[in-house]
């Protein structure tokens, strides 16, 4: 995505409805260099950050203050019907952290691409960090910080992400 045309839309995106106008937010962030599906819902207040391919399926619900942000080199997959819920955290760069050097900030950085799978929910205050897949129909809890790979049709939840149900099993409880 393009950071300069990113500022822009954020500088507009003050001025619309939090919940409203989802359409022209789309058109938008295709503008910015996002690949954007039909009929999402944007939070006015979402933040997308850095230079990273973006890409959102049909159908997906971003929410109030999440935070997307990654490195130039990295993506960013949302697929169909994906919900990431409110002050939501995915990230696609860290430090390689040396207790050696002088400083973290000198340090190498290093990024890997995020996938959320089809179906996915991420709940409220959730953090995914780089390289880390959910997968399809899977939940992650509210709070949760997700350091592995979620499997298909699981349930994680905790710091770290524990899974915590299999929805295969019995998807009565």
């Amino acid at each position: 995505m393009n950071t300069k045309k990113i500022y822009l839309y954020h500088l507009i995106c003050r001025f619309i409805p939090e919940t409203k106008c989802h359409s022209l937010k789309a058109k938008m962030l295709r503008w910015c260099g996002a690949k954007v599906g039909k009929g999402c819902e944007i939070c006015s207040s979402a933040k997308f950050l850095g230079g990273y391919n973006l890409i959102i399926g049909d159908n997906c619900y971003i929410g109030f203050e999440a935070l997307i942000f990654g490195h130039s080199a990295s993506t960013i997959e949302l697929e169909d019907h994906v919900k990431v819920g409110s002050r939501c955290i995915i990230v696609t760069g860290t430090h390689d952290f040396d207790p050696n050097g002088s400083c973290i900030e000198k340090d190498p950085g290093t990024y890997h691409n995020v996938k959320i799978c089809k179906g996915s929910a991420i709940s409220t205050g959730s953090i995914i960090l780089p390289g880390k897949t959910v997968g399809t129909m899977s939940h992650v809890a509210a709070g949760s910080v997700v350091t592995h790979d979620v499997p298909s049709y699981h349930r994680v939840a905790g710091v770290p992400a524990r899974v915590i149900k299999n929805f295969l099993e019995d998807p009565k409880k």
